[in-house]
């Protein structure tokens, strides 16, 4: 038999054979705890816990004491059942989730612990959130779709169409239930801008046919673009989230040859750029001038610009949107080979930590977690860039206990955990 009750506790199954009157009890002691009666749980809990020594009820009573205490904000209590959870009942199919409660209850200061929902997903919000009560405290929301024939975003803004006005409701369910709310929001990948603007549309250079071809991303070397842009943040900005989240910050070597892009490169420097060239990196390869990589010294002026570019945009987006939300948390997700290959990082993504840095745009650097050194080498790696851990996100591949553990148990101020 098993009990499906409302809120935050997964389906409790009746062991065989069982006291009735304490099966009774314990069904009785997890609605008081669904109810938010947590002294009248606990009184329960403990009542089990010293009226069935030996009982197949214990371990629900003990893992549900711990829980009750800590929904009740009683910290310390919480930490010794749970230790005690888990010393007496190793085997618990609560031992996963004993783990990371206690991990996420250990830390001195609370870390950011995000899921992420999509509105294309067919679940409702709050069935998403259920799940994870008192284990995250963010959720990250892609605010927008670029779905074939359907692309805009879900909250009013005077500059893309709208879907519905969604966000509200969300950050609503989210508050109401202890969740931040973040809005994942793109800078350059805005199908409904593309398709509406041709001109808007970034370039890509084609190596085998020598060729620049349009693209579905936007150019922010267009004037036009960034105002656009722009006002999307600031239009954003004035919903009550959380902060904001990025992931397509970077530029590919192919890509970024507009002549918006060409004609302010070509202003700044003075010098007539071949994309060709740049592109094979074969620009005085063996020329004077030239690096251990056959690079010319214009390969690096070319993606070492576009780098503090980048970095200054983020910097005038946060501008923008911090008279309506100073407090705002922004993170940008940023491709593994910026940390584990600097140079082929800027080379290849036109991004270099030390631009971002430098721009002092208060950002949440955000990683994978799957540095072949763990969590310890990423540590060691961001340090030679003055990264603190306070700065940095980890983003969660697996649901392993082992790296969860390890991921929570790191100064690192937040996770991102990976979706079911």
């Amino acid at each position: 038999m098993t009990v499906f009750l409302s809120g935050c506790i997964r389906p409790t199954t009746r062991p065989e054979p069982i006291d009735e009157k304490g099966w009774s009890e314990l069904v009785e002691g997890i609605r008081s705890f669904e109810s938010g009666r947590y002294p009248e749980a606990r009184r329960r809990f403990l009542e089990i816990i010293e009226a069935y020594p030996g009982s197949p009820l214990l371990s629900e009573a003990q893992w549900l004491l711990a829980r009750t205490y800590d929904a009740a904000g009683e910290k310390p209590a919480a930490i010794r059942e749970l230790h005690f959870f888990l010393k007496n009942y190793p085997k618990s199919l609560h031992d996963e989730e004993a783990h990371f409660l206690l991990s996420r209850l250990e830390q001195p200061d609370q870390k950011t612990i995000a899921i992420v929902w999509s509105p294309l997903s067919g679940r409702p919000l709050e069935d998403h959130l259920r799940p994870y009560l008192r284990k995250a405290n963010t959720v990250i929301v892609p605010v927008f779709s670029n779905a074939p024939g359907r692309s805009g975003v879900f909250f009013n803004a005077s500059g893309a169409p709208l879907l519905a006005d969604r966000l509200p409701e969300w950050i609503e369910i989210a508050h109401q239930r202890g969740f931040r709310i973040m809005a994942a929001m793109p800078v350059r990948e805005m199908r409904w801008a593309t398709q509406s603007h041709s001109d808007w549309r970034d370039r890509k250079y084609d190596s085998k046919q020598g060729t620049v071809e349009a693209i579905d991303k936007l150019d922010l070397f267009n004037p036009d673009v960034k105002q656009m842009v722009a006002q999307l943040y600031r239009d954003l900005a004035q919903y009550p989230i959380d902060g904001i989240y990025i992931e397509d910050l970077s530029y590919g070597i192919e890509e970024g040859w507009t002549p918006s892009a060409v004609r302010l490169y070509e202003s700044l420097f003075s010098e007539s750029i071949d994309p060709g060239s740049i592109v094979a990196g074969s620009i005085g390869r063996t020329g004077e001038g030239s690096d251990r990589e056959g690079r010319a010294p214009q390969f690096w002026h070319w993606v070492g610009w576009r780098s503090r570019f980048l970095s200054g945009f983020v910097k005038e987006l946060q501008a923008e949107s911090r008279p309506r939300r100073p407090e705002m948390q922004w993170g940008v997700a940023l491709p593994a080979v910026v940390l584990t290959h600097p140079v082929k990082g800027l080379s290849e993504m036109s991004i270099d930590l030390l631009d971002l840095k430098s721009a002092e745009s208060n950002l949440y650097l955000i990683f994978t977690q799957s540095n072949p050194g763990g969590v310890p080498s990423l540590l060691e790696t961001i340090s030679k860039y003055a990264i603190r851990p306070q700065e940095v996100w980890l983003q969660a591949t697996s649901m392993n206990r082992a790296s969860l553990t390890e991921a929570m148990k790191s100064p690192v101020q937040g996770i991102i955990l990976p979706s079911p």
